[in-house]
């Protein structure tokens, strides 16, 4: 008998369906175990409390998951057992969930990690169209552009993200009823990956804003190396241009792409120091509460500035991903 192997959709489904069942029993339990936390951290690090806070964010995060999936079943039920999924009002309110699902894990963060923004030129959002080409630092900041777009109720996002991403519960379910796209990373078709996010942006509404991390994933002290090794093997030119210290070199088959399916939007490179220490469990742990601030930079840069020939639009690209790594040195050795 050949076992039968389940689908990523049906995995998903079970992950969605084990949060919310499980989401009673972690609140019921939760007394008890800041009880205990907090125990441990007066006995051996009163002035940091790390796991009460930990302990904390976690029922927050598995709490904010269960009702953003609560509310996506009962938009799939408002919208006919998901046959009306694609109508402006349907995509307006899974939008709108999503934003606020969103922001609830930064509100989180800020209450019981003790994150804290600092924004400079929040200015470069205004004005739509827009693509955003963000640097990549952690899981975490896969939701800073939406967080950054918050006060902007009638913006929407659009984004390019790793599939992995997709095993978030909020984020699958969300980012797979909106117009979003996943990409895989090992791809055997990475032109139809391009088709489809060039697809994806010449469909967008005006007020829509475009989001990728152009790295594709996050910089570790493992990878880095290995990564500008290959970098300077395939690509000798643009290792010669790009001077790099803390970003990896952006992978340009997508922002182009975006480019390509929306010729009349600025782009805004997104530049932040803070997030590394969200890389996993263990980083967040050493360094909860976070004392000094995330510091967020923004660059607009006009789509004229591009101009239409690849080449030229990709020296551009890589001038500025050099100026995000340079201000990010600035910001630690100052």
């Amino acid at each position: 008998m050949i076992p039968i192997q389940p689908t990523r959709h049906t995995t998903r489904v079970l992950i969605a369906i084990l949060f919310v069942a499980l989401a009673p029993i972690i609140v019921t339990l939760t007394p008890l175990a800041l009880c205990v936390a907090a125990v441990i951290d007066i006995t051996t690090d009163r002035s940091r409390m790390a796991k009460t806070r930990l302990v904390a964010m976690a029922v927050s995060y598995v709490v904010l998951e269960s009702i953003g999936i609560l509310a996506a079943f009962g938009l799939w039920i408002a919208t006919g057992f998901g046959r009306a999924l694609d109508r402006p009002w349907s995509q307006r309110a899974h939008a709108r969930v999503q934003g606020w699902w969103g922001h609830a894990i930064f509100a989180s963060a800020q209450l019981w990690l003790r994150v804290r923004m600092q924004v400079e030129n929040e200015g470069a959002l205004n004005d739509r169209p827009i693509i955003i080409a963000s640097h990549h630092a952690s899981f975490f900041d896969a939701l800073l552009p939406t967080e950054l777009l918050h006060n902007s109720p009638d913006t929407f996002t659009r984004h390019v993200l790793k599939r992995q991403l997709a095993w978030d519960p909020c984020l699958g379910i969300y980012g797979h009823r909106r117009p979003n796209h996943f990409v895989e990373r090992a791809s055997a078709t990475p032109s139809n990956e391009r088709h489809q996010i060039e697809s994806l942006a010449a469909t967008a509404d005006a007020p829509e804003a475009l989001v990728i991390f152009p790295e594709g994933t996050f910089r570790s002290a493992v990878n880095f190396p290995r990564t500008m090794k290959r970098f300077t093997r395939t690509d000798p030119d643009r290792a010669d241009r790009l001077d790099l210290t803390h970003t990896l070199p952006p992978k340009p088959g997508g922002l182009l792409a975006l480019m390509h399916g929306a010729p009349h939007a600025d782009v805004v490179f997104i530049g932040h120091v803070g997030f590394a220490a969200f890389g996993s469990l263990r980083d967040i742990a050493a360094n909860v509460p976070f004392t000094d601030p995330v510091r967020v930079r923004m660059w607009r840069v006009p789509r004229a500035a591009f101009g239409n020939d690849p080449h030229k639009q990709l020296l551009e690209i890589d001038r500025h991903w050099q100026e995000l790594d340079d201000w990010i040195e600035t910001q630690i050795s100052g």
